[in-house]
């Protein structure tokens, strides 16, 4: 039976998709130290919230350490923090639609947006912010993948420095096809929260969406966009080497 349980769990944690996390203990008061003032509101606090608390259980319920009975509990507390979770993101998630997010371009990169990108979250699973705009000269298919839609923190930062879009026709429906001057665009930017199995790691990426300022197409092969790598690099080592002590106990 606590096999059967066990197999359970992992279909129901295997549902998590792009807003799962890593776990541990605390997972609330993890939580509680995330912004919630920022462009996407209460979204990387309830993130952090209900993927650290869903990984608690899910550990709990593998610990090999409970007995049949507690693993029913656990299970049907599994369950019911994945209903409260749903239900409190899909508020958020009406909340942010049609939320404003700036976006600039780096120099020299041949790309106008129209304005800001807005957050778009009516299809299940993962949220964007779409622009749309014009390339400004004619680019090579080999070069036109080195542009990326990098989000920036209220320091100035990178949050993530992956790709972070998808470039469409001016009807968002098809890839983009060619890439020459005038070439109308909608692009998909990632607002990417909570895509990640490690606890430590989840509550603080979190901890970067929630002070997101804007999005800049940049262009990857620049020395502008490896200095923004190399920081992130750094900042994530850092905050490793931190969790590391904690557990040691320095």
């Amino acid at each position: 039976m606590i096999k059967l349980a066990a197999m359970a769990a992992v279909v129901a944690f295997a549902g998590f998709g792009q807003t799962s996390c890593g776990g541990g203990g605390g997972a609330e008061g993890e939580a509680a130290d995330i912004p919630t003032d920022g462009l996407l509101g209460e979204l990387p606090m309830l993130t952090a919230k209900y993927c650290n608390k869903l990984v608690d259980l899910r550990n709990k319920m593998f610990s090999g350490q409970i007995t049949e009975e507690e693993m029913k509990q656990a299970r049907a507390e599994f369950d019911e923090t994945q209903k409260e979770r749903d239900a409190k993101f899909l508020l958020i998630r009406e909340e942010l639609d049609g939320k404003e997010i700036p976006v600039e371009v780096q120099d020299g990169v041949p790309v106008k947006f129209d304005g800001a990108l807005k957050i778009s979250s009516k299809n299940k699973g993962s949220i964007f912010a779409i622009g749309s705009g014009t390339l400004t000269k004619t680019m090579t298919y080999e070069n036109f993948p080195n542009l990326y839609m990098i989000p920036i923190d209220t320091d100035g930062k990178a949050i993530s420095t992956s790709r972070g879009g998808m470039w469409y026709k001016e009807d968002g429906q098809t890839s983009l096809g060619d890439y020459n001057e005038g070439k109308k665009f909608v692009v998909n930017a990632f607002v990417s929260v909570g895509s990640t199995s490690a606890r430590g790691y989840c509550t603080n990426e979190m901890k970067r969406w929630a002070k997101l300022a804007k999005f800049v197409c940049m262009d990857c092969t620049t020395d502008a966009y490896k200095q923004l790598k190399e920081q992130l690099e750094a900042d994530k080592k850092a905050e490793e080497l931190e969790a590391a002590k904690a557990v040691a106990g320095e």
